[in-house]
């Protein structure tokens, strides 16, 4: 009886208009007889990151962040490490929740989240808006964040840098 060979590959194409995410997969009796088979073809807006759980992170820029920081029922998290923050500042009203600890965070109790960050732990539906220095940090936060079930996830993708050219503040 001869072997079968299933190959399974995510494959992702760019577009001026979004991202399309194909899963192809193969079957044969050899790698040189396999012949691709779309399974599962998904696209998203360019103004969406997609997510491995299928989710898209949203993306929000300076104006947004600006309005957010009078918005109580939003919570915006710099996951930069303190001393990142001694030495340049830090947005108003966000809270600081380093990368390395995020999820431990996020997955704690209310009493314990409100004791350390004096907000009340977020719902799965709370916005949840992530910045870091530069937005790579706040990405994978934001990962994390759909990863433990948070479903209104968004990343500031200029973060500091941007929020400081703006403000005028030291980057």
């Amino acid at each position: 009886m001869a072997k079968v060979l299933f190959n399974y590959c995510p494959i992702v194409v760019k577009a001026a208009t979004g991202i399309t995410l194909r899963h192809l997969t193969t079957a044969a009796a050899n790698k040189f007889q396999a012949k691709p088979t779309i399974l599962k073809h998904i696209t998203f807006a360019a103004t969406e990151r997609p997510y491995s759980s299928g989710q898209p992170i949203g993306k929000v820029d300076y104006a947004e962040v600006k309005k957010l920081i009078n918005d109580p029922r939003k919570l915006l998290i710099d996951v930069r490490e303190p001393k990142e923050l001694t030495e340049t500042g830090q947005v108003p009203s966000s809270i600081n929740i380093p990368l390395a600890i995020v999820s431990q965070e996020l997955a704690s109790s209310e009493q314990i989240f409100k004791s350390k960050y004096a907000r009340e732990k977020p719902q799965p539906d709370t916005e949840l808006v992530f910045h870091c220095r530069s937005g790579v940090r706040s990405l994978k936060a934001a990962e994390a964040a759909v990863a433990l079930g948070f479903k209104n996830v968004k990343n500031y993708e200029g973060s500091w840098l941007d929020w400081a050219e703006h403000e005028g503040l030291p980057k």
